[in-house]
């Protein structure tokens, strides 16, 4: 192997060490346990967890002695990696050739005996070595020995866990930052795109009410198609910010939910003309604590849905409560226009529409059911479709007692 070679290998080497960002760390019980395992089970003072840096020996853990890192010239373990070693046992360092000039075989703290495993992480870098020291020499048993490579694999589990988890949390900073980035941009989109939408829609209206009758037929035309696409727009941005924001409703605050109460005021705010035919629940005592919050949009979007889809003179809506052995049915069911079997998936995508106009001329934005179904499983609950052209649709609302 050319000096090149050994070179790019090394620098490989590094790359990999410095990706565990674990050098010049605090003590982690996870390791130091590791450790004191092994110097329990070899029977020995003296053990260690070390990670080899481009010119020194750093002890991630240690039992037995203070000082953190020694240079690589003293460095036992060096000569393991030189040698292309995977574990070593020297019974008796003071006359063996290498070791025998160590100043920590012939000085402080005057090891006799030495064993390690290398530390080799799954791409096959070599990470460093599991250590264990004694001051007199001595010979392991095969169980002894075995133990030390075990514990040496378990040294490579927690420093990759301990990679993973790093990155995990660098990834949920990242999205933190998004997060916050998004619910600035629904603040803007709130007050500076809906305003002026609001606007343009007052004040078509408002045109259309004190010059209509001055402006010819093309004119009106064009006013409504104004008027139509503003609400259409504002509708669409009112359906994003209600998708973003259901993601900030912390569903883990649950209280009693008030079954009576809870669909009175849906209905009094979607039927406030009572020209629906909505069936209530006939067992509204049945017990469930959930986020109130969370649960009134499911049901105000599933009920809304059900009358703006609906083809027929009257519109029947029947919401049924059903308890189950470790479950809660909620089902709502109308007799709109239904869904096609083979719909069924997509209606639940985001910004997905089947194209169909509703009861009120208008087509659907696509985030509807997609909020629907990202708030019941945030309520660790599944939702079911039941659904035949012409004849209405059954939305069941599965939720864990």
């Amino acid at each position: 192997m050319n000096d090149l070679t050994q070179i790019n290998q090394e620098n490989e080497r590094l790359a990999a060490l410095k990706s565990y960002n674990i050098l010049d760390t605090k003590p982690e019980k996870d390791f130091d346990d590791i450790a004191e395992l092994a110097s329990q089970i070899c029977q020995v003072p003296i053990s260690s967890i070390t990670l080899m840096d481009k010119d020194r020996q750093w002890f991630k853990s240690k039992v037995g002695f203070d000082y953190t890192e020694v240079s690589i010239e003293n460095s036992f373990c060096s000569f393991l990696m030189m040698n292309n070693m995977k574990e070593i046992e020297v019974e008796n360092m003071k006359i063996h050739p290498y070791f025998q000039t160590n100043p920590h075989v012939i000085g402080e703290p005057n090891i006799a005996f030495y064993a390690g495993v290398l530390l080799i992480d799954p791409d096959g870098h070599t990470l460093g070595s599991l250590c264990v020291y004694d001051l007199e020499p001595k010979r392991l048993s095969d169980f002894q020995l075995n133990a030390l490579q075990k514990l040496a694999h378990q040294v490579i589990k927690l420093l990759e866990l301990r990679k993973k988890n790093a990155l995990l949390e660098e990834n949920n900073a990242s999205l933190l930052s998004k997060y916050n980035e998004l619910e600035q941009f629904a603040r803007v989109v709130s007050h500076d795109i809906k305003s002026p939408l609001n606007n343009i829609i007052s004040l078509t209206n408002l045109f259309q009410d004190e010059y209509g009758n001055v402006i010819d037929e093309a004119g009106n035309e064009y006013l409504e198609y104004i008027s139509k696409s503003s609400l259409e727009l504002k509708n669409f941005v009112d359906a994003i910010l209600i998708y973003y924001k259901s993601d900030t409703i912390n569903t883990t605050e649950k209280e009693e939910i008030d079954w009576n109460s809870l669909f009175n005021k849906i209905i009094s705010m979607l039927d406030s003309k009572n020209e629906y035919e909505i069936t209530l629940p006939s067992h509204n005592s049945i017990e469930l604590y959930s986020n109130k919050m969370a649960m009134e949009q499911i049901i105000s979007n599933l009920i809304s849905n059900s009358i703006k889809y609906n083809d027929k003179e009257k519109v029947k809506i029947e919401i049924e409560l059903t308890e189950l052995p470790s479950e809660i049915l909620l089902s709502i069911k109308d007799n709109g226009i239904g869904i096609a079997e083979s719909d069924f998936e997509k209606v639940f995508s985001f910004f997905t529409t089947l194209g169909k106009k509703d009861r009120f001329d208008n087509i659907g934005t696509g985030i509807g059911l997609s909020t629907v179904q990202k708030m019941v499983h945030k309520l660790d609950g599944r939702i079911e479709l039941e659904s035949e052209i012409g004849r209405g649709s059954t939305f069941k609302l599965y939720f864990k007692k």
